[in-house]
């Protein structure tokens, strides 16, 4: 058994190569920030939540990708979405004293915003950015 035996081996093979590395790193930072916005969006619709600045957000939005990107390098399947979204939850809960109920309603509203977005931006402008996103 390798050292790198205990990664994820669909993960493992994104990084076997410099533009395996580089398309990571942009898909990275267009999901951090599309995150960042959506995660504002919902928190900014929610009253009881604090720390709503853009920049506080992207910290948060930023551990949250990390979180993501270390737990589906080990993990793969249902197990790291659960442990994902209760972390996510925590910190959401944590950085923003939302509660734990409103870190979920949070999330929520964020990914039907997201998907609001997506749908407008297909109806509008005809991308197939919907395929290409899920």
């Amino acid at each position: 058994m390798g050292i790198f035996d205990i990664f994820n081996a669909d993960w493992a093979q994104t990084f076997s190569t410099p533009e395996g590395i580089i398309g990571f790193l942009i898909s990275y930072l267009i999901f951090l920030i599309i995150m960042a916005l959506f995660l504002k969006l919902a928190l900014n619709l929610f009253s009881k939540a604090k720390h709503t600045d853009l920049g506080e957000v992207f910290v948060t939005s930023l551990i949250l990708t990390i979180l993501f990107a270390l737990t589906f390098l080990f993990l793969g399947g249902w197990l790291a979405w659960v442990i994902v979204l209760i972390v996510t939850w925590l910190i959401i809960n944590g950085r923003h004293h939302t509660g734990f109920l409103g870190a979920i309603v949070v999330t929520i509203l964020a990914f039907i915003l997201f998907i609001i977005v997506i749908i407008l931006l297909v109806v509008l402008f005809g991308f197939t950015l919907f395929i290409i996103l899920f």
